[in-house]
């Protein structure tokens, strides 16, 4: 009974990856493709109209295709938080280098790094990058793996002074192997699970945070086709027409929790 349970399980959970994985490939594939374009006022008769077989998901206010907003929103949505845990991931590895292997003189600047860093919001790392750079969507992406460096750090730190504790690490290590080849061959296959759930966990930060600057209006382009922002430009119609809310809201809520869900099976 236990095994037939636990396959039951691994099912359930390789079905929430494959629906994980097809959110994914879809709202990637609205970058390249959607019915309408995204930002053309083609259906200038039809405001606010709700639902119809041209228009799944309704028009907005400005006679656009809701539906291809949205599909398209999400690719943004989904490409820019992505890239912006990347980002997180290789400044805080760095760090984690750093500290972990570097000259005894860096290894003092991180600390002092990393509290500077918890002590500043996303917000605020956005707002100063704008005074230098020019509102754009790539400037919040900065924003967002700068900002989330101290956090993916803190993260990293946990696994990789937990693996490197570890017995099989000491028993590599007293066999002679050397530095690198301790990270390589024994470290890294034990990390490599929970170094992807904190990666799966900086992109679910990195993508609610992106959503948050664009909302706020920070991406520059008022009409900026972001889960966020689609939400900031249909504000207005809240009361008149919430399904203009409801729709960029419901997609970017099913993309955090299906990775937290999945985020949660790989632990």
């Amino acid at each position: 009974m236990d095994a037939m349970a636990e396959r039951a399980e691994g099912a359930r959970w390789n079905t929430l990856d494959l629906v994980t994985a097809l959110w994914v490939a879809w709202a990637l594939a609205g970058l390249f493709w959607t019915p309408h374009d995204p930002n053309a006022q083609t259906a200038l008769d039809r405001l606010r109209e709700g639902p119809s077989w041209a228009h799944p998901l309704g028009v907005d206010a400005l006679g656009r295709d809701l539906a291809s907003r949205v599909w398209r929103g999400s690719g943004n949505t989904v490409w820019f938080g992505a890239a912006a845990a990347a980002g997180t991931l290789v400044l805080a590895s760095a760090l984690l280098v750093m500290e972990q292997r570097g000259p005894r003189f860096a290894r003092g600047f991180v600390s002092p790094i990393v509290s500077a860093g918890l002590a500043m919001p996303v917000l605020f790392v956005g707002l100063l990058l704008l005074v230098f750079l020019r509102p754009a969507p790539w400037t919040l992406v900065v924003a967002c793996a700068l900002g989330g460096v101290p956090f993916g750090f803190r993260q990293l730190r946990v696994v990789w002074l937990e693996q490197a504790g570890a017995l099989y690490a000491t028993a590599s290590r007293a066999l002679g192997a050397g530095p690198w080849h301790v990270v390589c061959f024994t470290i890294w296959p034990n990390a490599r699970g929970q170094v992807v759930s904190v990666a799966k966990l900086l992109f679910a930060v990195s993508v609610l945070e992106l959503s948050g600057l664009t909302f706020l209006g920070l991406a520059g382009d008022p009409d900026f086709p972001e889960l966020g922002a689609i939400l900031r430009q249909n504000q207005s119609e809240l009361f008149r027409e919430p399904m203009l809310v409801l729709w960029p809201g419901v997609f970017l809520s099913g993309l955090l929790l299906l990775v937290h869900l999945s985020n949660v099976r790989s632990r």
